[in-house]
């Protein structure tokens, strides 16, 4: 594998074993009125911030008694309590951070969760300080089915896409990094199972249960 000089990370489902976070979101202050968010609303409030989600709710739900603020604050209020309660470090992961850390290598996030969940979720987990800045939801306005997100880190960090490795568990994602010149290491993850053969084509690297898999397939440089 070709030396790297920057390194971009997905949050969910790579750098932490979060996905359950989302899963049935509902739940917790949507449920006391009888809704369950469906799959075509995942697919809707794909790439938007927690706000315009928020309304979006509201705008499906007209049975439901609260306003947009209300429903920003339940969800928010779920989210936060099921990062703490279930979100876990990927196996490997710290290891791997400091492997990149010690040999120069930048490192950031990418991530469509917002800013205010994102950071309390690694900051808890003394995990923040292996990456020089993250980018969310709120920083882009778009989803993973476009590159931006990838490309204003990678020009952040001062790095053509294709000195940079994207870390997704995502199939769309993976493939939009890939689509945009950049090298991708591809995570399996059961949420998106039913893609993982479009993650692993367009995957350089694949990680199949651990990051330590990938000592002595990935070298790193400093950038510059």
């Amino acid at each position: 594998m070709k030396l790297i000089k920057g390194a971009i990370f997905d949050m969910d489902g790579t750098v932490l074993d979060s996905m359950c976070v989302w899963h049935q979101l509902s739940q917790g202050f949507l449920d006391p009125y009888g809704v369950r968010i469906t799959p075509e609303d995942y697919a809707a409030i794909e790439g938007h911030t927690q706000y315009q989600t928020a309304e979006y709710f509201a705008r499906r739900y007209p049975q439901v008694p609260l306003t947009a603020e209300q429903m920003a604050a339940g969800l928010n209020d779920t989210i936060a309590e099921r990062y703490a309660r279930l979100a876990r470090p990927k196996d490997g992961v710290t290891g791997f951070l400091e492997r990149l850390r010690g040999e120069g290598v930048p490192c950031c996030i990418a991530t469509l969760t917002s800013r205010m969940h994102a950071e309390k979720a690694l900051l808890d987990r003394n995990m923040l300080r292996y990456f020089d800045f993250l980018l969310t939801i709120e920083d882009i306005g778009v989803s993973k089915r476009e590159p931006d997100i990838y490309l204003q880190a990678a020009a952040r960090m001062g790095c053509a896409p294709a000195d940079c490795m994207v870390f997704e568990d995502a199939p769309y994602a993976a493939e939009t990094a890939k689509k945009a010149g950049f090298a991708v290491c591809g995570l399996a993850e059961p949420a998106y199972a039913a893609g993982e053969t479009l993650l692993r084509s367009v995957s350089d690297l694949f990680i199949e249960r651990s990051f330590d898999e990938l000592a002595g397939k990935l070298a790193g440089k400093a950038a510059g």
